[in-house]
């Protein structure tokens, strides 16, 4: 038999049990961070801008917080985001946790 390893996907909840943020969030939000652009790091992930922004409206909508701050450019672009800092502590935290799951499940 080949050897078997463990994997797990982990989500956060919202009070009506939503799913508010996950790896694929985490990681469009590191990405915006890197980049300063919703549209650098939508593409660099393989995703559509336009699912980028619905991923984080919806996010935002079910948290009650910004996760992302907007500035638009004009008819030249120019526009940047930035990751909020609520949104960069829930990174972080996400992380943690992710971090400290699979290093459990890896020691069974």
């Amino acid at each position: 038999m080949c050897p078997l390893s463990y994997k797990f996907k982990l989500w956060m909840v919202n009070e009506k049990n939503e799913a508010v943020f996950g790896d694929g969030l985490a990681r469009l939000l590191e990405k915006i961070e890197q980049h300063h652009s919703v549209l650098e790091a939508a593409k660099e992930l393989g995703m559509s801008y336009r699912y980028a922004l619905h991923r984080i409206s919806l996010a935002e909508e079910r948290l009650g917080q910004s996760l992302v701050t907007r500035v638009r450019g004009g008819a030249k672009g120019g526009g940047s985001s930035e990751v909020t800092a609520f949104g960069k502590d829930l990174v972080l935290q996400f992380r943690r946790k992710q971090a400290a799951l699979s290093s459990s499940i890896n020691s069974l």
